[in-house]
């Protein structure tokens, strides 16, 4: 049973760090047509792309140093996902396949936003 509800926690997680963010951008009334591929494979990495963005006044070399920034927090989020395992005692090799997806995903998310096109007036959000 405690597997069961551990996986169902994987699960959440992965939904949280994915499906919660991608439904955001599909109801946001902003169209932007830079990140198109990025966008739907990393929806909470656009997403802090977004604030980034907004945050350093659309400085290139400022964004991508907070990508560099997020990549190291970003193995805090594996921690986070293993945090119930360890607590309830589970061996992390019934998990194995889940915590390796969302490790590399955690991993790959920040790398695919460090080479960006260069952002112009007609392409800002607003």
């Amino acid at each position: 049973m405690a597997t069961k509800l551990l996986d169902f926690w994987l699960y959440l997680y992965l939904g949280c760090i994915y499906f919660v963010p991608l439904v955001v951008i599909m109801r946001s009334q902003a169209t932007d047509g830079r990140f198109l591929l990025r966008k739907m494979l990393f929806p909470l990495e656009y997403l802090i792309q977004l604030k980034l963005e907004q945050a350093t006044n659309y400085s290139r070399s400022a964004t991508r140093l907070g990508h560099i920034f997020i990549w190291f927090l970003s193995i805090f989020g594996l921690m986070i996902a293993t945090l119930p395992l360890y607590i309830f005692n589970e061996p992390y090799e019934n998990h194995t396949t889940m915590l390796m997806f969302i490790a590399y995903y955690l991993m790959l998310a920040p790398i695919s936003f460090w080479f960006q096109p260069r952002a112009d007036r007609g392409t800002k959000n607003r």
